[in-house]
């Protein structure tokens, strides 16, 4: 996959507020990225000075190897997005304000529209006005809106704010179908960490204006992982441990974990059964999204 978006070292001051420092990030095509932080991290600023929203700031924001310093507008075929609470004509259906973003984004195939109402489920109220629709509602036409184009990239603040729980499957399996599918690179920020770890590739945390850390999701690759090991004779498995220089941690009384290399693994099992050390059971241990975010967050 190659990249598709790029942010380079960008800063931005609100008077003499610094709310992002210096920040990079970089997005391939076809990936998911989720953005995660505390109110006031800077997670909207971002996305708004990506979408070119926000034209005042240091640094440089490339989407397909181009500057979007150097345009006077953003066009609806390079950037999709969803910040904050979607804008419409209240008097229009949600059919005709879809019509109309078509129309000006150059889209002329209805069957389009048809599709991407369709797949998010939005048919039951897609002809009513929308000044009848609830917030939940308006994020979902706001999504239909923002992919009108299947554009290259696409930004999403907070996408299931004020949605049925019951629909948040829904709308994820439409964004990771729109990433796979079309080779659309997404951006997308919520404070619902657990959707969060469903639906994206990465995790990058920021704070204070800061990217602190990039989390890999993805396992495909890894070469070691956090192993449970569960005894009744713990002192002989940390004696064990400690002879074969494993750095490990007794997590309770009859239960170490420990970093091993996962090819490594049925070896090493095969060598603590014939040190005479009987194993109840062996289980990778996986930390959830939301107590790395708490770890590193310091929370």
């Amino acid at each position: 996959m190659s990249e598709i978006l790029k942010v380079n070292n960008v800063t931005k001051f609100y008077g003499k507020q610094r709310v992002l420092n210096g920040v990079d990030l970089s997005i391939n095509q076809g990936e998911i990225i989720g953005l995660v932080g505390p109110n006031g991290a800077g997670k909207t600023t971002l996305m708004k000075i990506i979408t070119g929203l926000i034209p005042k700031y240091e640094g440089q924001v490339f989407i397909d190897s181009r500057n979007i310093k150097d345009r006077k507008h953003l066009k609806t075929k390079e950037i999709g997005c969803v910040i904050e609470v979607p804008g419409f004509y209240p008097e229009l259906t949600g059919y005709e304000n879809l019509l109309f973003f078509a129309e000006i984004s150059g889209l002329k195939d209805k069957s389009e529209i048809n599709e991407i109402v369709k797949s998010l489920g939005i048919e039951d109220y897609v002809n009513k006005k929308v000044k009848k629709y609830s917030l939940g509602m308006k994020q979902r036409l706001g999504v239909a809106q923002a992919v009108l184009t299947y554009p290259p990239v696409l930004i999403l603040d907070e996408p299931t704010n004020g949605l049925d729980p019951a629909i948040v499957p829904q709308l994820r399996k439409f964004i990771k179908h729109i990433a796979k599918e079309k080779n659309t690179a997404v951006l997308i920020s919520s404070h619902i960490l657990s959707e969060i770890e469903l639906m994206c590739d990465k995790v990058v945390f920021i704070q204070k204006g800061e990217i602190i850390k990039v989390e890999n999701l993805e396992q495909e690759g890894k070469s070691s992982s956090k192993v449970a090991f569960v005894t009744s004779k713990l002192d002989k498995l940390e004696q064990f441990f400690n002879t074969k220089n494993i750095s490990h941690q007794v997590t309770s009384k009859e239960e170490l974990q420990a970093e091993v290399d996962i090819k490594e693994l049925e070896d090493l099992i095969l060598s603590i059964s014939k040190a005479d050390i009987p194993l109840r059971s062996v289980h990778e241990v996986k930390e959830s999204l939301e107590e790395k975010y708490l770890k590193t967050m310091g929370e």
